[in-house]
């Protein structure tokens, strides 16, 4: 017993030296970590694109599974896995190439068109920055020369094209490098569909090793929550969005807001972050129909986004969303800070889900001190399912969530 008290002490001696050692080594040349974590990272970016839009064409392929394999046909039903899958993408392609054909050279036209445009409209806000620095104007004790020669063409030109023909090069390759990207993520995620099943067997294998059944069960309970947090926020969100970039397009259109396509889209995609899409979206249209029109339509436009903004949060979203995430106003305006600041509009657009998913762990966790699988309804009710989860057997559902 001596001896192996002394060989263990002197093992363990040297665990914590190596670590220590690691640890030290790693901040040391933590360029060369951050340097690694970024190759690996563009490794697996196909599967970085791939796993979540398998993600959130699951819950269609499965609704279409069920629905298949109750098919009269029984080669229908066998295959029904297969089918739902093709079916699914099938309709997701066509509906992204449709709209692509449809919207893009509407879209490309309106740009160029502004784009054209773009030196008149810049002459148009020096003309009135000028006319503004005047005796008795509101920027007369400002250096108003100077900002015109900040915001010139010239200076923005500089920032979008300046650079060698190597840099151009480099960007061609990295928008290559993207699409190619893209298309192994779409394959990957077919694949991850197709083998869902076996993915899933092999995962509570693996994790079998060293975690006991009921702690796998629990894991599987809050995958189960938190997809769904994430499913009901991004799709209802999506078709809250779209609708309200289509009343959007129609508004314009109505007001003679230029370019109402590409302004209405501008609206559809700011408003899937919640509280300060609308504002954003909204400046940019302001701006343009100020500039192209008169002071009158920008005002006019600015009251319409406005309205549309207030029927949106007061009758559209809780009627499409129906407090999908639980989440007060406050804690969605501190996800949208936090998360923005940290990933940027990525994170401005996943911050509220997932603040509803931390939402969840802590709210069970501070219930008794343990994560034992307790669900928080958004009326603030709690349903326990956990213990009775976890003495039951295996789950039946393939991704063994119950």
């Amino acid at each position: 017993m001596g001896k192996d008290h002394f060989w263990s002490k002197w093992l363990g001696a040297f665990v914590f030296a190596v670590a220590v050692i690691t640890v030290y080594k790693t901040f040391d040349n933590l360029t060369v970590v951050f340097d690694t974590v970024r190759y690996f990272i563009g490794l697996l970016t196909p599967f970085l694109i791939g796993i979540p839009i398998a993600f959130f064409l699951y819950p269609g392929c499965r609704k279409l599974e069920g629905k298949l394999a109750f098919s009269k046909y029984k080669k229908v039903a066998n295959a029904k896995k297969g089918l739902s899958i093709l079916i699914v993408y099938a309709v997701f392609l066509l509906v992204l190439s449709l709209g692509i054909s449809i919207l893009m050279p509407r879209i490309s036209s309106s740009i160029t068109e502004l784009v054209k445009r773009l030196p008149v409209y810049m002459q148009e806000i020096n003309d009135f920055l000028r006319s503004q620095a005047e005796p008795g104007g509101l920027l007369e004790m400002v250096d108003v020369e100077q900002i015109i020669k900040t915001i010139s063409l010239e200076n923005l030109y500089g920032l979008f094209f300046r650079g060698d023909w190597g840099q151009y090069m480099e960007g061609v390759k990295g928008v290559t490098s993207t699409l190619l990207s893209w298309f192994m993520g779409i394959i990957i995620s077919i694949y991850t569909l197709l083998e869902r099943d076996s993915l899933f067997r092999m995962s509570r294998k693996v994790f079998g090793i060293f975690m006991k059944q009921e702690t796998m069960d629990k894991i599987g309970f809050y995958i189960h929550e938190i997809s769904s947090i994430f499913y009901r926020f991004f799709f209802g969100k999506a078709v809250d969005s779209i609708i309200v970039g289509i009343i959007a397009i129609i508004g314009f259109s109505v007001l003679g807001v230029p370019f109402a396509l590409l302004m209405g889209i501008c609206i559809m995609l700011f408003n899937m972050i919640p509280y300060f899409g609308p504002i954003i979206g909204a400046v940019p249209v302001v701006i343009v129909t100020l500039l192209v029109n008169d002071v009158y339509s920008a005002i006019w436009t600015a009251l319409f986004i406005l309205i549309l903004q207030q029927v949106d949060a007061n009758i559209l979203g809780p009627k499409i969303l129906s407090n999908s995430v639980g989440v007060s106003p406050f804690w969605v305006i501190f996800a949208i800070l936090v998360f923005g600041g940290l990933f940027g509009m990525l994170g401005m657009i996943v911050g509220v889900p997932a603040v509803a998913a931390i939402r969840l762990l802590l709210l069970d966790y501070l219930d008794d001190g343990k994560l034992n699988g307790i669900k928080m309804e958004s009326t603030g009710q709690k349903k326990s399912v956990g213990r009775k989860l976890i003495r039951k057997k295996a789950p039946k559902n393939e991704d063994g969530t119950k």
